[in-house]
């Protein structure tokens, strides 16, 4: 099986969300199962070789905006694996983003494509988001022969640019599927057009690919998704367990397995409050927060409400997290007024959130949506059980009362309620905590398995159904 990944950020090169991650991960447990897989994407200026040697493969002109521009292909690898990634310069479009700069690296890969630029040929071009969500179009288009699947990391982010980006492409815009109200601001909607033309889609989690489907999540989608719901799936995403391993961690104080976790978790606990000046004690629980300052999603209402309504003498608050500034402000506000039980970290780093995720008792991820999430997988790894919203992934990943706590309205008197009766067995039943915290341990989410139904689905697309 070959298959080509198109993304715009693969870590650690670039990358500015989950996404990054996932391109790093998912293609490294695909290789493992003997799948030939490559990955494309953007060179930008700001992308990071790590002293890698770049070796020029192919020199190559598209007409965008009706000239010729040279395309560069250079190939490097993975840090830790034999994987090819394929970078695509520019200096016109690509270099800096802008909103020209998906179109014309969709365009790219197209012309790459129909040409043979790489001398190797996919049987599966696997696009994400709607950064290659012109892909599936133009190959659908121009009728070549390979197969497409565009999986959906958050069907928030559509990627609504001007007609005019699409006719400098040479596409006729006709082709595309411009629904009423967005032809009347001339934009087109380059994931709409992915989710339309491609041969399938995935979204990142069962529960995620059904909610879509609903008004409630379907951010404007949701009639045209349900009409192209025989091809949607959703495959939960996992974690690398290479580099989240709290026996290994190199940036958590203490370092610990699954038969010494609570001894583990206790010393880092103590190393943790004492860091961020609070008051050392096995008594108060500590719970924390790790995300995106971004209020359409995560949750920051109600979490900020509860914390400002709680006898904040019994807990201890740390959140660590960064983006809208007014968010920013209402936290950096509490923390100044409670420095005894509330710490906010607005520059993420990575040590910080390791020697969090190691020495908080629980983590709050009350979410409004979350197409798969990362942070409770990543808690659970280190024995911190999530308190989280039974939504999209986290309703796949976490089972209540076993290895975390849900709950289902959003909010904040149901997220206090929660995190309250967690606290409760935290507190007077240490026997079910701690069996709980084992559990979380144990708790599978390494790539393999994801990577095993990705397959399923790329042999779906080439009639291959030999699903060993």
């Amino acid at each position: 099986m070959k298959v080509l990944f198109a993304v715009w950020e693969l870590a650690p090169f670039f990358q500015v969300g989950g996404l990054g991650d996932v391109a790093k991960s998912l293609p490294k447990s695909l290789h493992r199962l003997r799948v030939d897989v490559r990955v494309i994407l953007p060179f930008y200026k700001a992308l990071k070789l790590h002293k890698l040697q770049k070796k020029e493969i192919k020199k190559f002109t598209v007409i965008y905006d009706g000239k010729k521009e040279e395309v560069v292909i250079y190939q490097i690898h993975f840090l830790d694996e034999n994987i090819p990634v394929y970078i695509l310069k520019n200096e016109k479009w690509i270099d800096i983003p802008s909103r020209d700069t998906f179109a014309f690296y969709d365009l790219c890969v197209y012309e790459i494509l129909k040409n043979n630029h790489l001398s190797w040929t996919p049987e599966v071009v696997h696009c994400h988001d709607h950064h290659a969500g012109l892909i599936p179009l133009l190959i659908k288009h121009n009728n070549l022969k390979f197969k497409t699947l565009l999986t959906i990391h958050n069907l928030n982010h559509q990627g609504k640019y001007s007609i005019d980006v699409i006719k400098r492409t040479g596409l006729d815009h006709s082709k595309c599927r411009v629904i009423q109200w967005e032809a009347k601001k001339k934009q087109i909607n380059f994931l709409l057009e992915g989710i339309i033309h491609a041969d399938l889609v995935n979204a990142v989690s069962p529960t995620y690919a059904k909610e879509i489907l609903t008004e409630e999540y379907g951010c404007g989608l949701d009639e045209i998704i349900r009409n192209e719901g025989q091809k949607i799936s959703g495959i939960l995403n996992g974690i690398d367990y290479d580099s989240r391993d709290p026996a290994k961690d190199k940036n958590i104080s203490f370092n610990y397995g699954v038969d010494k976790a609570i001894e583990g978790k206790k010393l880092n606990k103590t190393f943790l409050q004492e860091k961020l000046g609070f008051t050392i004690s096995d008594e108060i629980p500590l719970i924390g927060f790790i995300g995106r300052f971004e209020s359409k999603q995560k949750g920051l209402d109600i979490m900020h409400k509860m914390i400002r309504r709680v006898n904040l003498q019994k807990f201890q608050f740390v959140i660590l997290g960064q983006g809208e500034v007014e968010w920013e402000d209402q936290f950096l506000w509490l923390a100044s007024f409670y420095k005894k039980n509330v710490s906010y970290i607005s520059v993420f780093d990575k040590r910080i959130a390791s020697q969090i995720y190691a020495g908080a008792d629980f983590l709050l991820v009350p979410s409004k949506f979350e197409p798969c999430g990362l942070i409770q997988m990543i808690a659970m790894r280190y024995g911190t059980l999530p308190i989280a919203r039974a939504t999209g992934g986290l309703k796949n990943s976490i089972d209540d009362k076993i290895n975390g706590f849900l709950f289902k309205k959003y909010s904040s008197f149901e997220l206090e309620k929660t995190m309250k009766k967690a606290v409760e067995i935290w507190k007077n039943d240490k026997k079910k905590i701690n069996e709980m915290i084992l559990n979380a341990m144990k708790k599978d989410f390494t790539w393999d398995k994801s990577a095993r139904e990705y397959i399923k689905l790329y042999n779906k697309l080439v009639g291959n159904f030999d699903n060993k």
